[in-house]
Order: C-alpha cells, then structure tokens, then sequence
C-alpha cells in the first residue's frame, strides 16, 4: 500500500468502528471519485449486494483493469452525480457512500453535498474527505471559502473553491446531516496533511431536515436548499 493511501485506510478503519464491522453486508455502497480502486478494494469487502462507483467518462478507461479484482457485484456508472438523469438518481438510493478527494474538485460544493444526502436511506452513512483551505488555524476552523478564478489554484482546471474545513462542516449540517463525525485519519501515518485535508462520517437520521431559507414570515413555499431545479 503506497503511502499516500494509508489516512484512507486509517478513515476505513474508523467508519468500521463508528458503524460496526458487519454493518453494510448485504447494503447498496456508493463510491464517488474511486480514483486508485484501494478504497473500491476495501469496500467490496465489505460484501454489499451491489458496488457502483461513480466517475467521469473520462475516466471510465481506469475501472477495466480492477474489474475483475472487485468482483461481479460492481457496477461502473460515467457520470457527474450533480448532473445524472432523473431516473439514474432515484436508482442509487444507497446505505453507503463514499467521497474522498472530490468535493474541491467541484465549484457548486453545496449542492453536491445536498445530492449526496439525499441519496442516502434513512440510517445511512457518508464518509467524506476532502483537501481544504490552508492558513493560520483561525482560517481553517472558521466557516471561510477561497474562490480561485479566473486563475484555478494551483492552476488545476478543476480547483476554483477551496473551503476551509469549519466551511465544510457547516455544508454538511445545512445538507441535513445532524450525526457528523471529525475524523483524524491524517495523524497516524500523514501527519504532513494536518491542517491541508479533513475527514468526516456523517450519518443520516430518520428525522434529519436540510436548511431552508425564506421562512421567517410563513408566507413562502418551502425552499430547500439543494432541490431548486
């Protein structure tokens, strides 16, 4: 296992003792952004009844050589979760989903986090880790996001808002998730990352509600965030 890989062991291991080792047997896991396949590896562990990781098109060529490895519960999907037909979506209500080194990949960070609360089942989990804005530790904790355009961060096409983690935390209470979990899966082994990335499992309650606006007057209709069309 490359070094790089081992915090996303330690946050496995975690997810294990937060929810309980045989948990997820036999449940629907959802993998976004599976990137090396490790993660995919340790999941299919798990013994879902189905697998289905989530990925660009572009990046559809990479699941051929783990598809035998990962067994014939997997399925791949090309796809961007924020932008999946109707139908697609109402299929991948799931117990489990995992994200990792995803959400500052995407500029309408929010809603994605909405999109993956709502496809989880009442009871279900969401393991999210994510890099997050740097600093002094006021800027870190606090609820602050970098915008980086037109000039992407580090010139990465793909990095235009980066969130400081106490940002991320509040998306995730705002999202609905009432159960949320910080998870040091850095200090062990990646010590270099504290302060760089940030970890979270969250789990989905039976009466969890997303934040809605525009209510203080009870004149309006209900406007959730996340569900504008």
């Amino acid at each position: 296992m490359r070094t790089t890989d081992t915090y996303r062991a330690e946050l496995f291991a975690r997810l294990l003792w937060i929810a309980g080792a045989g948990h997820f047997e036999g449940t629907r896991i959802l993998e976004v952004g599976p990137k090396d396949f490790h993660d995919s590896a340790r999941l299919a562990t798990l013994n879902p009844r189905w697998l289905v990781l989530l990925d660009l098109p572009e990046k559809a060529g990479n699941y051929e050589a783990w598809r035998d490895a990962l067994g014939p519960h997997t399925l791949f999907i090309e796809g961007n979760l924020l932008y999946l037909a109707p139908d697609d979506l109402a299929a991948l209500d799931v117990d489990l989903i995992w994200c990792t080194g995803v959400l500052y990949h995407n500029a309408e960070q929010l809603r994605l986090l909405c999109r993956l609360h709502q496809l989880l089942v009442p009871g279900g989990y969401l393991v999210l880790e994510s890099a997050t804005a740097r600093g002094p530790r006021w800027r870190r904790r606090g609820c602050y996001v970098e915008v980086h355009y037109p000039e992407t961060y580090r010139d990465v096409e793909t990095i235009t808002h980066l969130p400081s983690a106490g940002a991320v935390r509040a998306w995730l209470a705002m999202a609905g998730f009432a159960e949320i979990h910080d998870v040091d899966c850095y200090r062990a082994h990646n010590r270099d990352l504290i302060g760089q990335r940030a970890a979270w499992i969250c789990r989905k309650g039976e009466a969890d509600q997303p934040y809605a606006y525009y209510t203080r007057t009870g004149l309006n209709p209900r406007y959730v965030v996340g569900e504008s069309s």
